[in-house]
């Protein structure tokens, strides 16, 4: 107990703490990742929430995000959806954020202790880098949580497990996703198993360690009972084909080399692990301090080896020559199986552990501190913060991204409209903006809908598309971002267009069509300077951030 509450422990809690306070302190007004946060799953966990979705069947229109069917926005059994549910959606973000790095710097400091036999006196330093990262919203413990399942799986392999070990495996899928990394963690884990029974330890409880997995595999497949069933054709209505199947990942040779070594040496931005400026070089003089020492280097090197292999596989999973091996086996496209880059995280921070914990104690803690000190300043919420506070650069907040004042009265205009059709389609905005205030759009940000609409939408927007090849190639090879694209107003990362341009000459959609999707109007963040027969202004509102112009579809 001494050991787990020492003094390095107690003064890094006390630090997460202070940044806990601050995520608090800053609430909607704090700098939040746009791209694949803001822009997409915040709207949907809400949108379910709205709705109350949560139970309906996996094909039940989701009215708000473009009547995509409800098996789109995830499982029930989530503990995130549940977190909209109780709460507003800012405060559930930011439970959900604080619930995350607690598991991380608790896991971590156990897993860097226990399992990598890292002291008592350096690990909270280690753990406390660990937690600090931005790990992405919607993956819960995805990754945040991997140290404290990897701890408890060494322990129920070495015979020191507890009850709580089992309710770490028991409980870990209803916070995590599997096609994210639960996968793949479990395909670390059968290796790590395997080297234990080619190796024949005799101290390893092999039944156990399989009993643990197959405990991880089923709650995952009843979490997930959603995509199983859909894997198998259960309830999917006939003719329903997903717009997945029209993927096409076409990157040369050269171009999947230069990503396998960006991959390898930036890490990726979903699984952030902010190793590129500390531990990298730290390999390298390591190699060199390890060679003079005459130190055993396998470890470090069979890690270094399988992050190698993960960069290979993400870097090449784009590659044109294997798309007839996707297109032969549906599955490849579902699966994803460059996610195996979820587990740079706990690989990387493993690599510094096995690193620092043979250097002399003094410098072990600089090199941890430092390594603190990097991955704080490299979070979007810090450093937006202090780039605004310092240096005056303003950032868009959650609170400016969502717009809900000025929404409201995009509301009161269409209410006071007499039509019918109240979905909108968006020019220039993310969709997820209108999704989030309750206005159902035809458009929207989706993983799964069905391949018929992206062509009704592709038929509107088609005159737009062949007149900018990038926006035709990026709508018609991927397609989840199924959005009204124009070919002026091209939305920037954070959304905002008004520091952009002022105004696109023409929409040149397929009128017909678009009201063939009850499609009543059109929200655009830039002016339509010749609007046509089809669109007639109604309003035109706007605030600090946005400038929103109405028009209505005739």
């Amino acid at each position: 107990m001494l050991l787990f509450f020492n003094k390095s422990f107690i003064i890094s809690f006390l630090l997460l703490l202070i940044f806990f306070a601050f995520i608090v302190f800053l609430g909607e007004d704090a700098s939040i990742r746009v791209h694949d946060n803001l822009e997409a799953n915040i709207a949907w966990y809400k949108s379910l929430a709205d709705q109350h979705l949560l139970w309906a069947s996996s094909y039940t229109p989701n009215e708000t995000v473009m009547q995509a069917p409800r098996i789109a926005f995830g499982s029930e059994w989530s503990l995130i959806a549940w977190l909209f549910v109780w709460f507003k959606p800012i405060i559930a973000y930011n439970v959900n954020v604080i619930l995350m790095s607690l598991v991380a710097f608790i896991g971590t400091y156990l897993f860097a202790k226990d399992t990598l036999k890292l002291s008592p006196q350096i690990a909270p330093l280690v753990a406390l880098g660990f937690a600090l990262l931005p790990f992405w919203f919607s993956g819960g413990l995805s990754s945040a949580g991997q140290p404290l399942l990897f701890w408890s799986f060494d322990r129920i392999l070495k015979k020191h497990n507890s009850i709580v070990d089992w309710v770490v495996f028991l409980l870990f899928p209803f916070y995590s996703s599997l096609i994210l990394s639960g996968l793949f963690m479990m395909v670390l884990m059968v290796g790590y198993l395997g080297i234990n029974f080619i190796k024949k330890e005799p101290k390893v409880a092999y039944g156990s360690g399989i009993l643990s997995l197959i405990i991880l595999t089923v709650g995952y497949i009843l979490v997930d009972y959603r995509l199983f069933l859909d894997i198998l054709k259960i309830g999917t209505p006939a003719g329903f084909t997903p717009h997945r199947v029209e993927f096409v990942q076409g990157n040369t040779f050269v171009e999947c080399l230069k990503a396998t070594k960006n991959s390898f040496l930036g890490g990726q931005n979903h699984f952030p692990s902010f190793h590129t400026y500390l531990l990298l070089p730290l390999v390298f003089f390591y190699f060199i301090y390890g060679f003079l020492k005459q130190k055993k280097l396998v470890t470090v090197v069979c890690c270094l080896v399988i992050l190698g292999i993960i960069a290979i596989i993400d870097g090449f999973w784009s590659f044109v020559g294997f798309e007839a091996l996707k297109d032969r086996l549906p599955i490849l496209k579902a699966i994803q199986l460059d996610r195996f880059y979820s587990l740079y995280p706990v690989l990387w921070f493993g690599v510094f552990v096995l690193i620092i914990r043979e250097l002399p104690k003094k410098i072990a803690i600089t090199l941890a501190s430092i390594q603190v000190v990097i991955i704080l300043f490299s979070n979007q919420l810090v450093s937006d913060y202090i780039k605004k506070t310092i240096h005056g650069r303003d950032y868009v907040s959650y609170r400016e991204f969502y717009a809900e004042d000025l929404f409201s009265k995009v509301k009161t205009v269409l209410k006071q409209d007499e039509n019918l059709n109240k979905r909108v389609g968006m020019v220039g905005l993310h969709p997820a903006v209108a999704q989030y205030n309750q206005i159902p759009t035809i458009d929207g940000y989706v993983v799964l809908y069905s391949l018929a609409y992206k062509h009704q939408i592709q038929a509107v927007i088609q005159p737009e598309l062949n007149q900018n090849k990038f926006i035709k190639n990026y709508f018609e090879q991927w397609g989840s971002r199924c959005y009204l694209f124009d070919n002026e107003a091209v939305i920037s990362g954070d959304g905002i267009l008004k520091k952009q341009k002022c105004c696109t000459e023409s929409l040149d959609y397929d009128f017909d069509k678009l009201k063939q999707l009850k499609c009543g109007y059109i929200l655009s963040a830039v002016e339509v300077k010749h609007p046509s027969e089809h669109l007639k202004l109604l309003s035109k509102v706007e605030d600090a951030n946005w400038r929103v112009w109405i028009y209505k579809v005739l």
